[in-house]
């Protein structure tokens, strides 16, 4: 166990030198790059693929995947509207009912998979298309304006000592999932149902209860993902998020988690968003072609997968 932790560690560090060579290569290429205004807004902008993976690793440590969480942020935006400015409710108990909501689908899915003994991949991408409907239905497909209340328009726009808000809620989810992966019973259980599902049911984890865990808090965190979604752009729309699920795969698979199961590290995906961010920025900042940024986001991931393997 030790030597896991060990591994993962020198993993970790290895990505983080990966993405200081990113910085100090994009820093001389463009003096604009290497500003507080800039990294503040590149931070801003990988926090909706960072609060999802927060919450989304944890299907691949056990070895599934979870494809729903884009459409299901898209609905809780939508979802959100609708109990506040239809319905009237006050914003504190709209913002808890949605995720009731989004904790409720991420059972479903767990459920169908553990239960009727269906690929996460079928069920999750499934779910990615009726949500999709859903959030279509509800929203007669309009694009809805979100002006008030301004508590709720606070969460996404708001700053605190000068960093958005936004950014406080991701690094508090990320500390919390590190933990919860790392130095808890469940995510202890959480790895070894993705390591090897028989010897884990032969020390007593039940891997069936440990995933409809794993998927309900994926389906909560992409619920928070799409309410700061909806917050920040005041706006709720049934493809806002739409191809959100293969960024929160790809960071937490740059991030060193192998979709495999066994193995998992927050930390990581985190830094893989933000490099993922960077190289998106880096690439604006040099006025590049649109058609040039997945060449070069590829390569980077690339280079970052190889050196997170040894």
């Amino acid at each position: 166990m030790k030597s896991n932790v060990l591994k993962k560690l020198k993993g970790e560090i290895r990505l983080f030198g990966v993405l200081l060579a990113l910085m100090l290569a994009l820093s001389l290429i463009s003096d604009r790059f290497l500003t507080v205004d800039n990294l503040t807004n590149v931070l801003w902008s990988v926090c909706l693929i960072g609060i999802m993976a927060t919450g989304a690793i944890y299907a691949p440590v056990t070895g599934g995947i979870d494809l729903s969480v884009g459409s299901m942020a898209a609905l809780a935006g939508i979802l959100a509207n609708v109990f506040l400015n239809t319905l009237g409710m006050n914003w504190i108990a709209a913002i808890l009912l949605t995720l009731m909501i989004g904790a409720l689908i991420g059972w479903v899915n767990g459920i169908v998979t553990t239960k009727f003994l269906v690929p996460a991949f079928i069920v999750t991408m499934a779910a990615k298309t009726y949500l999709f409907g859903l959030a279509m239905l509800i929203s007669n497909g309009d694009q809805i304006t979100i002006m008030e209340p301004k508590p709720f328009l606070a969460i996404g726009v708001g700053k605190l000592l000068g960093i958005p808000i936004p950014i406080y809620i991701m690094v508090f989810l990320v500390i919390v999932s590190h933990v919860l992966l790392m130095h808890t019973v469940f995510g202890r259980r959480a790895i070894a149902v993705g390591a090897n599902e028989v010897s884990a049911k032969l020390t007593g984890v039940n891997p069936d209860r440990t995933r409809i865990i794993v998927y309900t808090i994926s389906g909560v965190t992409a619920t928070i993902a799409g309410i700061v979604m909806a917050s920040l752009t005041q706006q709720a729309y049934a493809m806002n998020a739409s191809g959100y699920e293969l960024d929160v795969i790809t960071a937490i698979v740059v991030g060193g988690t192998s979709l495999m199961g066994g193995n998992g590290s927050v930390i990581g995906a985190l830094i893989g968003a933000v490099m993922v961010g960077f190289i998106n920025n880096g690439l604006n900042l040099l006025d590049m072609p649109s058609s040039f940024h997945p060449i070069a986001t590829g390569l980077v991931i690339l280079v970052a997968l190889i050196m997170n393997q040894g």
